[in-house]
This record gives C-alpha cells, structure tokens and sequence, in this order.
C-alpha cells in the first residue's frame, strides 16, 4: 500500500534532519570556516546558539538552518571586479561585497534611453556574489551631462530639475537588481558626494568613482541638497522593492567639525548634519562613512599609523574608525534619530604617497586587521569594508594581510562583544584590546600601543594565537607587543 504523500515527506525531513546533525559544519560552511567552527549567525553582536544538542532536535534545528542562512559577519571586501578574483576573496570567509558600480552616465546617456548592456561587468559580479551568498552593496554614481550641473563632470552634483529623472532610474535599476539572479538589497546612493564641488579648470570627463556635491557656501555643506535627493529616490526604492535598505553615500568625514585642527576646514563634516537638519533622516536606513590610517612613512616604524584630523593613533587610540563612528552615534542622538545602522564601507590603512611599500607597512597593515575588525564590532558596526582587495596607496589585500583578514574573520565572526580591556585586567598600562565571547567562551584580542608590555592575564588561558595564526605559549604572563594576539579561555 502506497503511504500519503505527507507522510513520505515527513519521514525525508527527519532522515534529513538526522544526517545533517553529523554533516552541518562542513555543509553549511564549506571553505569558509573549520568543521569543528560553530558557523557565524546572521547578526554577529547576538550569535545564535547551535549547540550539538540541538542540532539533533528537529523542532529546533531546521528552523534555525532556516532563518540564519546567509550568515552574516562585520566582514567585507570592495574589489574593482570579481573576475579572476572571486575565488580568493570567498576564501577569506567575508560576509560583504562592495563595488562601485552602476553609473548612470553610461546606462543613461541620453535622457530616458537605458543602455542596461553598459553594466554587463558589474552585473556579471552581482551574480557570481549572489552564488556564493554574499551580501551585495552596489553603488550608484556618474552624472549624465543632460542632469549635471557642471558639464562633463561624472562627479557633478545632479540638477534639481533632474532629480526626478533620477529617483526613475533608481527605481528601474532596484526593479532589475533586487530580484534573481542578482540579489542585490544595499544601495548606496552615490560615493564621497561630501567632497567639495568641482573647481574651474579641472580635468573633464574623466570617471571620477566619488561625488564633488558638496557646498563651501552653505553652512551645513550642501547636505540639505542630498536630502532633497533622498525624498526623491527612498519612495522610488521602497516602491521597486519593500526590503531593500538605502544607505548614504559613503561619507568622507575628512575631519571633525566640532573639534577642527589649526588650519584645517572641517566644514565638510557638517554634510551628515545638513542631511538631519532638512529631514533626511525619515529616507535613509543605514549610514555609511570612510575611516582610513595612514602609516608613519617618515618614520617608518613597526606598528605606527595615524590620522592627524580626528587627534587619532596607534599609540594612543588605536584605528579612526573609532572615532569617526562615536561622532556618527553623537550627532545621531544630537538630533533625536534612532534606528539607523552604521557601516564603515571604507577601511584601511595606507601607505600614503609611498613610490614603494616601505619595509615595516606589510607587517603594520597585517596587524591594523585583527584592531580595526575588533573594534568595528565593538563599535556595533553593520559592516567593515576594506578597500580594497586591488589596492589603494599599498592597501591591498596581499600577503601578510590577507592571511591576517582570514584569521580575524575566523576568531571574530560570530563573537558578542562585552567590553574592553582595560590595565587592570592586566597589570599594565599601555593597553588596548577588547573582549569577546564566542559559544560560551571568553575571547580577547589584545595589543600594545607604544612598545613591548609585560602582562598577567586572569588565569592561563586554553590558547593564545597570533594575528598570522601562529600560537603563542599558553602562559598566565606574557610579553605583549604591537602584534595584537588572540587570546582564549
């Protein structure tokens, strides 16, 4: 006698449900993390718990495959393209791609006629991304002359007679782009549209991958234009595709308004505000902003990185993005707006106006890896970008670096954050780190600011690895140096 249908059905999904109790590391994984490595969850700040018992129960475990798939990390990576590269990149375990992008200019040319064949490349990369279940955010830049107010500038800021234009070519590209094979959920609107506009006698038409919208004679720099923009583009967006979350232009935040160093303009750090002040804030969902470092070239020292703008250091504050996110959160709270996610969608550190990478950058960008992603989850951060896997002023992801990314992103990617280290957990000043828990573990990444520190950690820890992987001995006491260290218990 033949059995129902349901019946059949239900006895597949226990089967199923049992082999995958045994196979659910390696299957749910794959290249990305170790078999024995509980698998990252969807929001790292509030890992799931995946425990083997569990697992085992099918009342609990399918509901969870179900609702943490992808899973979601701090981690991400901007490339130029994937082709050729897509391999390595999976391989580093990130969460995140981000490329920059679809140009209006060249899918739009002229006015109402769409060339969507001109994005064939990055649509290629939304694809291959989509495949791999890693989360897309595109951006969109490149003004056509017909919507510029600058002639032959891509980064000229738009029109307002265009503005509409535009929110229509944002809805017709969400439209396409949000459903399968591409996937993409995050649109950036626009690169940098913070810095300043166009000079006379610039170069033209040249591809120029940021905006130059901001306005020197307006108080707030031009940030009350950007959310003219957003009331235009959001409804556009949210009408395409309900789910699909609008991120700000990644914003420069070149220094800090409210604290301004001597002979330095930081009027374009006003732009977010401008953006509050004109009621931008009920047309965004998530903020993105750049933090980079800069390596001590003229000194040329192990460890050392700074950015002059925001009083920040490696041997004082550790990365930028420390400080740049705390001023995001102030000015947020300044203005009553809650809800938003932070994304840091630029980060590195560079060896600025190097003709060639100086001899301690390698190792110093290696270990910049383990503080800046530790930090960005400690920061509560959606996302920390680096930028980029191809380079920039030296940034690339190479070697030592990008063994330094895969071991952050298999010790940080599914960690709580609760608290910082501080010289008394330790017996010494002149420490930075941040602790962690991980399945009910303790978890500490931890660094040196200025030089070599003897320490003596709570109780001998279960292992101490290095930011290359290595292991270090297991001892209670230690001699801790700019080398961050992960230590656990």
């Amino acid at each position: 006698m033949l059995m129902p249908r349901k019946i059949i059905l239900l006895r597949l999904l226990i089967a199923m449900v049992a082999v995958g109790a045994v196979t659910c590391n390696t299957a749910m994984g794959g290249a990305a993390f170790a078999s024995d490595e509980a698998p990252p969850t969807t929001n790292s700040l509030a890992p799931a718990s995946l425990d083997s018992a569990a697992a085992v129960t099918p009342r609990a475990y399918v509901p969870s495959l179900t609702r943490n798939w992808p899973f979601s990390t701090v981690f991400g990576i901007e490339t130029y393209s994937l082709s050729g590269s897509l391999d390595a990149i999976a391989a580093t375990g990130t969460t995140w791609i981000r490329r920059n992008g679809l140009i209006w200019r060249n899918v739009e040319p002229t006015e109402g006629a769409r060339n969507w064949s001109a994005a064939a490349d990055v649509e290629a990369d939304m694809i291959a991304a989509s495949n791999r279940n890693l989360k897309f955010i595109l951006i969109i830049h490149g003004t056509p002359n017909w919507a510029a107010q600058f002639n032959n500038y891509m980064c000229s800021p738009i029109r307002s007679d265009k503005i509409n234009a535009f929110a229509a070519f944002v809805h017709d590209a969400v439209a396409r782009y949000s459903k399968p094979p591409y996937n993409v959920k995050y649109w950036e609107i626009w690169n940098e549209p913070d810095l300043g506009r166009p000079l006379s006698g610039s170069p033209t038409l040249v591809e120029q991958p940021y905006g130059c919208w901001g306005n020197p004679n307006d108080p707030y720099y031009g940030g009350g234009e950007y959310a003219a923009i957003l009331r235009a583009v959001t409804p556009q967006i949210k009408a395409a595709d309900p789910s699909a979350k609008v991120v700000l232009g990644g914003l420069l935040l070149d220094c800090n308004p409210n604290r301004p160093p001597a002979n330095s303009d930081c009027a374009m750090g006003r732009y977010l505000e401008g953006i509050l002040r004109n009621g931008g804030a009920s047309y965004f969902d998530g903020i993105s902003f750049h933090a980079y470092d800069f390596y001590n070239t003229s000194a040329n020292v192990l460890g050392k990185y700074y950015s002059p703008k925001w009083f920040s250091a490696s041997d004082t504050t550790g990365p930028v993005l420390i400080a740049k996110t705390r001023f995001i959160k102030d000015l947020l709270s300044q203005y009553g707006v809650t809800g938003k996610f932070l994304m840091n969608t630029e980060v590195g550190v560079l060896c600025y106006k190097c003709n060639t990478p100086l001899s301690n950058f390698g190792n110093t960008k290696a270990y910049y890896i383990p503080q800046a992603y530790s930090a960005a989850i400690a920061e509560g951060l959606t996302t920390n970008i680096w930028y980029s896997f191809e380079g920039w002023f030296f940034s690339e992801l190479n070697e030592p670096a990008y063994t330094a990314f895969k071991v952050a992103r298999n010790k940080l990617g599914d960690v709580t954050y609760t608290g910082e280290v501080t010289g008394g957990d330790v017996g010494a000043s002149g420490v930075k780190g941040y602790k962690f828990s991980r399945n009910g573990k303790a978890l500490w990444v931890i660094w040196s600011l200025d030089g070599n520190r003897n320490i003596t950690l709570p109780s001998a820890p279960a292992a101490i690895t290095d930011a290359l992987g290595a292991s270090v001995s297991s001892a209670s006491t230690l001699e801790l140096t700019v080398k961050p260290l992960y230590i656990e218990w």
